[in-house]
């Protein structure tokens, strides 16, 4: 491990900001080198001018990674010995550690079982992190079922679109044909929102259970008229 991996990894540039306070308790998604979350609670606070620490956890993701087969033991050693428990910002770091690597596992009818903080033990395949420890040879080994979050987003907006594709046809930006939870067909007529309220005529007609943004694609837009279509509109649509 570089000797400097601590000064690489915590002593990056501290930005000025100037915003005067965050909203208190509001969760800010911050994504590291590789698009993966880092889920950070911001602490309100009412300093004219804010610092934060700029992590950047490649370096220590990509020594993890070249220590795949090595020991677990001498890998955490040598992370210990560069990052010190003593310092709190380096302590931080190492406490990072865990996001990426799964170190409580077990065998269990012959599977890699490891121990999930909320789920209790779970498989490899619903484990967040890249590494595991093996526990039997305790090797440090990539988590064949990991994937980046990133790619991870991509596959559930595919879905998503998939499924969308089944119920909805788009007309234009503002006209949707949508399959809805009556079973039948119907001609949405959609409308930006405006400094009004607005009512969503799908939704108030409670034919459909899904919110806004996942019924229509968007989240700008309501549901302003509806027709049902008629069986000649829905034969010439190719939608029965």
């Amino acid at each position: 491990m570089r000797k400097d991996m601590a000064k690489v990894i915590v002593e990056r540039p501290r930005h000025n900001s100037r915003h005067g306070h965050f909203t208190p308790g509001r969760a800010r998604a911050l994504t590291d080198d590789d698009d993966a979350p880092l889920s950070v609670r911001v602490k309100p606070t009412r300093q004219a001018k804010t610092k934060h620490l700029n992590e950047h956890l490649g370096p220590l993701k990509r020594f993890l990674e070249k220590q795949v087969g090595r020991p677990w033991d001498k890998v955490y050693s040598e992370v210990s010995a560069n990052l010190k428990a003593a310092n709190p910002v380096q302590q931080h770091v190492r406490d990072h550690l865990d996001d990426f690597v799964a170190v409580r596992t077990r065998m269990e009818n012959g599977k890699v079982m490891s121990q999930h903080p909320y789920l209790g033990p779970v498989g490899l395949e619903r484990e967040w992190r890249r590494f595991y420890v093996h526990p039997k040879t305790g090797l440090l080994r990539r988590n064949p079922h990991w994937a980046t979050w990133a790619a991870k987003r991509k596959a559930d907006a595919a879905a998503k679109a998939a499924e969308r594709a089944k119920r909805m046809r788009s007309v234009s930006s503002y006209v949707q044909l949508h399959k809805l939870d009556d079973g039948g067909w119907w001609e949405i007529t959609l409308k930006d929102f405006g400094a009004e309220p607005a009512r969503d005529a799908v939704l108030a007609a409670g034919l459909s259970t899904l919110p806004a943004e996942e019924l229509y694609g968007r989240g700008d837009i309501y549901a302003a008229r509806k027709r049902p279509l008629s069986k000649k509109e829905k034969r010439a649509l190719g939608l029965i």
